[in-house]
């Protein structure tokens, strides 16, 4: 059996394979510009990355499962871009069903829940996401607002102070995670322990080897933890190397913030500690 260390040179190896073989520089949709704030990055084939400032970069991944299925792991910080997305996602996808997938309960992992919970997706969520919602969301929105207090921000003080929470509306008990077959496609949601968030889940691509990471996983130009409010410092470290001992075939690995990579991205979020 491989080693973690020799796991890791395998897995790098084949990322950099996946990086010159499944975009190519001249492809067009390599990289969408919704507008100023909202980008989709192709990364392959079949993964795409939606990157929303607002103001600060945050991620979410969707995954073509089949030509009639479409996985989405976080959505955009409002619904406005998550509209945005979706219009995008009719135009190059036509009609086709969606399952959304929160993994936490911050705002960057729900913020668009409202749209996409007015168009009538699904969107999968875990019981303990839901109850930090009612019992926690207004202090993390006063966290998030004593940083946004700068005048040139604003806009996205306002609208943070504003913003409408919509829980998810597929529940499922945090303990036991969560086991999605659609089509022949089988998606995993694994909860290790408290990390970034009380309730932070990865979600994790089997047949892909592709992990949604989230704000548990940093990218690896992370030099800190980012947003710690809510964080569990002690037990993140642990969970991590949960996810590090499950998941060390992943060859894509998507964090909450930044740049995607491969496996090493959790070992870097490890060494920060």
């Amino acid at each position: 059996m491989l080693s973690i260390r020799a796991r890791y040179l395998v897995t790098l190896f084949s990322f950099n394979i996946l990086l010159t073989t499944s975009v190519h520089p001249e492809d067009p949709e390599k990289t969408v510009v919704l507008s100023g704030e909202l980008t989709i990055e192709k990364i392959r084939e079949d993964v795409y990355i939606v990157n929303h400032k607002f103001p600060w970069s945050s991620n979410s991944m969707i995954v073509q499962c089949s030509d009639s299925l479409l996985v989405w792991a976080d959505t955009p910080c409002n619904n406005d871009a998550a509209k945005q997305v979706l219009d995008w996602v009719k135009s190059r996808f036509g009609e086709i069903r969606i399952a959304e997938i929160n993994t936490g309960f911050h705002y960057d992992n729900l913020g668009g829940n409202g749209y996409l919970k007015q168009r009538g997706i699904e969107i999968y969520g875990s019981n303990l996401t839901v109850r930090l919602l009612n019992e926690r969301s207004e202090k993390t929105r006063e966290q998030t607002l004593k940083l946004l207090e700068d005048p040139k921000l604003k806009k996205y003080y306002d609208a943070h102070a504003t913003a409408a929470y919509t829980e998810p509306t597929q529940l499922f008990d945090i303990e036991k995670g969560l086991k999605l077959s659609f089509d022949e496609e089988e998606i995993e949601v694994y909860y290790p322990g408290p990390s970034h968030s009380p309730d932070n889940v990865v979600v994790y691509f089997p047949d892909k080897k592709l992990l949604f990471g989230g704000c548990m996983v940093k990218s690896i130009n992370s030099t800190n933890l980012g947003n710690t409010g809510d964080a569990d410092i002690l037990q993140w470290p642990i969970s991590l190397k949960k996810v590090l001992t499950k998941y060390g075939e992943a060859q894509i690995v998507v964090p909450g913030h930044g740049m995607f990579g491969g496996i090493e991205l959790i070992e870097h979020t490890l060494k920060l500690f």
